[in-house]
């Protein structure tokens, strides 16, 4: 594998590839961008179709040749010389990327101090390093092991390793102020260091992890500003955070209003069936006193229904009485004129 074919990759730009995360970080429209170590262009054609003016310093051979066939601007220099000052001297940019380029260099320092000379006013840098302090090389170096390799964590090219504090600490000491932190979190047992993370016992794993929130964290992203801009950038923020608020109380705003627009039409709604059960409960009261008043009528009806059939049995009783009679004396006056 040559050395370019290491850092050639390719990612999906709307993606959640680490590559397109840092990417995100820089600002829509036609930004001045200039991009230190690109490798072979894979971030570099990214920024060229979104429109933006790429500047790019290199000095590998083979990635030249490259990155000379794109649209962009092509500086060959070393960053651990001077050459590269030399060539951009007087320019200044929107955003400049050193994404996992701090670690090749043997002195970081050196470059960082003078980035900040060609950094347009409000201009950004973001830098991308591996994490020495990621589980997976824990694990290696528990069982002994700190093998360089083609690419990776222990890339053989490394000649600087940081941790999240260690490079902070190299930001503010060259004047940078970090504004966002970002972590790339790669589970160990999908990383290169999978073998000797599942060699460890489940105890120890258990130990290593005990109270340690980053154990996973493979690169860390950080953008960074010129500490002498940090009073600008303070105001900048503050105005986002107050357009932020200012946004966010529109849509509070505009949910109140339809949470209230809806309160009222239940309230109104609630207003008339309440009404409408007033109604119903004097329907139903005025049923109940009519059902009492019927139970009245039909028991003075049946008390009198049974009077009635007393009397008419009575009568029945007599009438048959006086039939019975009158039958008998016709029956015997019969009898006694014979």
């Amino acid at each position: 594998m040559s050395d370019v074919d290491r850092y050639n990759y390719a990612f999906d730009p709307d993606g959640d590839a680490w590559a397109a995360r840092l990417l995100r970080r820089v600002p829509p429209g036609q930004c001045s961008v200039l991009e230190l170590g690109p490798g072979p262009g894979a971030m570099t054609r990214v920024l060229q179709a979104r429109g933006h003016r790429v500047t790019v310093l290199e000095n590998d051979p083979e990635a030249l040749e490259v990155l000379k066939k794109m649209d962009v601007e092509v500086i060959s220099g070393n960053l651990d010389g001077k050459d590269w000052q030399d060539a951009i001297v007087g320019r200044r940019f929107d955003m400049v990327l050193a994404c996992d380029v701090l670690e090749h260099l043997q002195k970081p320092e050196d470059v960082l101090q003078r980035l900040s000379e060609f950094l347009a006013p409000m201009g950004q840098l973001l830098i991308s390093v591996p994490n020495i302090a990621y589980a997976g090389v824990l694990a290696a170096m528990r069982g002994g092991v700190f093998d360089y390799s083609d690419k990776g964590q222990l890339d053989r090219t490394h000649v600087r390793f940081f941790t999240k504090r260690s490079i902070e600490k190299v930001l503010l000491d060259c004047g940078w102020a970090p504004r966002v932190w970002e972590a790339n979190r790669v589970p160990v047992e999908c990383s290169e260091f999978a073998g000797y993370w599942s060699a460890l016992s489940g105890d120890q794993r258990q130990v290593l992890l005990a109270g340690w929130q980053d154990f996973d964290v493979y690169q860390w992203m950080v953008v960074v500003t010129p500490c002498v801009d940090a009073p600008i950038w303070e105001l900048k923020e503050a105005r986002g955070l107050v357009d932020g608020l200012r946004d966010e109380l529109q849509a509070l705003t505009l949910v109140h209003q339809r949470e209230r627009a809806s309160l009222l039409e239940h309230q109104k709604a609630f207003a008339e069936a309440k009404e409408l059960i007033a109604k119903l409960q004097q329907e139903i009261s005025d049923l109940r006193t009519n059902v009492d008043s019927l139970r009245s009528e039909k028991t003075l009806m049946d008390t009198e229904l049974v009077t009635t059939r007393v009397e008419l049995q009575a009568k029945t009783m007599e009438l048959k009485d006086r039939t019975w009679r009158s039958r008998w004396r016709r029956f015997t006056g019969a009898s006694l004129s014979q």
